[in-house]
């Protein structure tokens, strides 16, 4: 067994968009739509093409951001970057996080980050609002709505 979902990734013959690099900044576009993380402290990040590159059938997420935070403990951050349809996106992460290729024990922090061109106010989002408390208990995940462009940080 591979020592981290990176190096399974790896092995499995997946080249990574970014290697694996000590950087304060990663993005990532596609279609227009912007993933912009900060990363805090010296902290080695990779980005994978996970749509028709790592997963080619099915539903899946576009971008998977792994982050060591410290020796056997990532974080896994899922993007999906999409113009306004928020539930195809939930699914698309709901089945990214469901994919047993992106399992690993090491995997100690859970994101997935929808990053649209507009978004409506969380309160107004029933669909939304539904996911993050499913996502919370089930996968014990933090989902999370982002606007074009919007930092986060890690």
């Amino acid at each position: 067994m591979a020592d981290n979902t990176y190096s399974f990734l790896k092995e499995s013959g997946f080249e990574p968009s970014l290697e694996l690099l000590v950087r304060k900044i990663l993005t990532t576009n596609e279609h227009g739509k912007r993933y912009h993380l900060n990363i805090i402290g010296s902290k080695e990040s990779s980005l994978f093409q996970v749509d028709g590159y790592v997963v080619t059938t099915g539903k899946k997420c576009d971008k998977l951001v792994l982050v060591e935070k410290e020796t056997d403990d990532w974080a896994e951050i899922f993007v999906e970057l999409k113009g306004v349809d928020v539930s195809s996106a939930i699914d698309q992460l709901r089945a990214s996080l469901d994919n047993p290729i992106f399992k690993h024990v090491t995997n100690k922090e859970l994101r997935a980050r929808i990053v649209a061109q507009s978004f409506p106010s969380n309160k107004s989002n029933p669909i939304m609002e539904k996911a993050k408390i499913e996502f919370r208990k089930k996968y014990q995940c933090d989902l999370r709505g982002m606007k074009n462009g919007q930092e986060d940080s890690i």
